[in-house]
């Protein structure tokens, strides 16, 4: 039996214009976001979901209240779906690391999957929760699946996929409410179709 996984990134969040460090900071989307997640809606409206499993993070609850909305579909809020921790640089703009944290900011940039900031964690780190998180969900369901989670999770759950190294992951792009569709063999246990980045009209370009 084949079904299908439906990985999205949560719409956009509210914030400025200045390129910040956003992990676990818990920011609710923006009107855009909201537009995004209402045209999401529109998608699965005639498609069947067994279960939604998301992050417990604000932007994931809101994108996944709006998709569902009145529907019955059963929804798990996984801590091991939150965005990577990053620690004292979160909400730092990107300026302000370079200037202040000039060589932990160099460090980073070499050795981006084991690098961990202060009071934060590595991309090894996030792998390593979130990686048998969404086996454990494979594991749970046998219908089609919805997972609403981050640009860093979602990079690491596709990197697994494809077999991309993490010091390669910044190659995937996720924009804001994209879909990435999945089709699992629950009999063979692997990989059929894969489509990654799949916009909606309204997702960021």
């Amino acid at each position: 039996m084949s079904r299908k996984i439906y990985l999205i990134r949560h719409g956009k969040i509210k914030m400025d214009r200045e390129k910040r460090y956003i992990g676990i900071t818990d920011l609710p989307l923006c009107m855009e976001g909201i537009a995004q997640s209402m045209n999401l809606k529109k998608f699965f409206s005639s498609i069947y979901i067994e279960k939604v499993y998301l992050s417990p993070m604000k932007r994931c609850i809101q994108t996944s209240d709006i998709i569902i909305g009145n529907r019955n579909v059963p929804r798990v809020k996984i801590k091991e779906l939150m965005e990577i921790n990053l620690g004292k640089w979160e909400g730092k703009s990107f300026k302000y690391i370079k200037k202040f944290f000039t060589e932990e900011f160099k460090k980073r940039g070499e050795n981006i999957d084991t690098f961990v900031p202060k009071g934060g964690e590595s991309f090894k780190q996030l792998q390593t929760r979130v990686v048998p998180a969404v086996e454990n969900i494979i594991k749970q369901t046998t219908g089609n699946v919805l997972i609403i989670a981050h640009l860093g999770v979602n990079r690491v759950i596709i990197g697994n996929i494809l077999g991309i190294s993490l010091s390669d992951i910044f190659r995937i792009r996720q924009n804001y409410g994209c879909i990435n569709e999945l089709v699992w063999n629950d009999k063979n246990g692997f990989w059929l179709k894969k489509e990654f980045n799949l916009n909606m009209i309204l997702c960021e370009k």
